[in-house]
């Protein structure tokens, strides 16, 4: 039976505040002024809070007290009848509160299960590889949810390290099938594609197989090869990542292309993939619209690039730590929609550059 919980520090206050009542009536009060019947709210109150012998304690020290503190002489029907209430709501409490354990012991099996399945989802990515290193930040709109409709993944592959960051159309539990599909077509294309550009083609491919006509996941592919001074960037119709460079915010310059899933590219049709300089210190955000589009009460959007700015000169990950608190502070702690940030940095030089490089152009960060 379903039971609205009571945290134990409020239980406690409210059970003793009412029992003291009836105490305190029955010492100071009139005789008129009979709240005896109070004591069949004691049971009631403990069972919202705390294990059945808990409740049946409170009831036995409920049903004491009634049969000690009673009208008068003469009265004993009116007793007899809250005394039979107090009876009854300790027993249904009782019952209520084994219903309930049963319950969260259910539920903790289940959640149990769930956080494996969302930890073989979307796995922890490595802190470094070679001289890269990452931090992500995740947020679920859903509050009893670790994940959504946003995915990420770092594989360290033959062709070099690949990242991907996506957004999947809609949400809830479509939107998590969804993700693990493409997750899956990911990492299988990753390791047997010999170009960031056939990656794409293959899970662009093996989307159209598997999802619905109307559905679609928009994506930013990376991927990062030592001994190259240069990061190839493939975008699917998501937002351009952004690059940290000596304190300033630029966006990396992608053509879009069409998001994956869509089975609207022609069979010959390529896509673009982007080379863009990546040098020590650099760092590179990529993110879902989850946080640029995230409103205030005032309906302004979060400004993203400002936020980096203010927080350049720390490492990735107290980066992605004071911007996602920033951004729970605009939005007054609830999401609307997911949202993720994977940030990826150099740590030290490369030893050659083999591709070559076409510069990062911007609004906000010269080349």
């Amino acid at each position: 039976m379903p039971a609205v919980p009571l945290p134990a520090s409020r239980a406690v206050p409210v059970a003793v505040g009412l029992y003291m009542a009836v105490i305190a009536t029955w010492l100071f009060a009139p005789a008129y002024l009979d709240m005896h019947a109070v004591l069949i709210a004691v049971p009631a109150v403990v069972a919202m809070a705390y294990r059945p012998w808990m409740t049946a304690l409170a009831g036995t020290i409920a049903l004491t007290t009634r049969l000690v503190v009673h009208p008068g002489p003469g009265d004993y029907t009116h007793s007899t009848g809250t005394s039979a209430a107090i009876l009854i709501v300790t027993l249904f409490g009782c019952w209520v509160g084994r219903e309930r354990r049963r319950q969260d012991a259910r539920l903790h099996r289940v959640q149990s299960v769930a956080e494996v399945a969302q930890r073989a989802l979307l796995r922890p990515v490595p802190k470094a590889v070679g001289r890269f290193g990452f931090a992500v930040r995740y947020r679920a709109a859903a509050e009893e949810a670790s994940i959504g409709g946003d995915l990420y993944e770092v594989l360290e592959t033959p062709y070099g390290v690949r990242v991907l960051l996506g957004d999947v159309r809609g949400k809830g539990l479509e939107a998590v099938d969804m993700a693990a599909r493409t997750l899956g077509a990911f990492r299988e294309a990753a390791y047997d594609a010999p170009t960031l550009a056939e990656v794409g083609i293959r899970v662009d491919r093996s989307l159209n197989r598997q999802l619905g006509g109307e559905d679609f996941v928009t994506a930013v592919m990376v991927e990062l090869c030592p001994g190259e001074g240069t990061m190839q960037v493939l975008a699917c119709g998501h937002p351009s990542p952004l690059l940290v460079r000596s304190g300033t915010v630029g966006e990396v310059t992608a053509e879009a292309g069409l998001p994956l899933g869509m089975g609207l590219l022609p069979p010959a049709t390529t896509r673009t993939v982007e080379h863009v300089r990546f040098r020590p210190g650099d760092v590179l955000l990529m993110h879902t619209d989850g946080v640029t589009e995230a409103r205030n009460t005032s309906g302004r959007f979060y400004a993203l690039a400002e936020q980096l700015a203010t927080h350049a000169y720390k490492d990735a990950a107290a980066m992605l730590d004071s911007v996602e608190q920033s951004l729970l502070a605009h939005v007054g702690g609830k999401l609307e929609d997911d949202a993720a940030m994977l940030a990826v940095t150099l740590t030290g030089p490369l030893t050659k550059l083999v591709k070559p490089a076409r510069p990062l152009t911007s609004l906000r960060h010269p080349a």
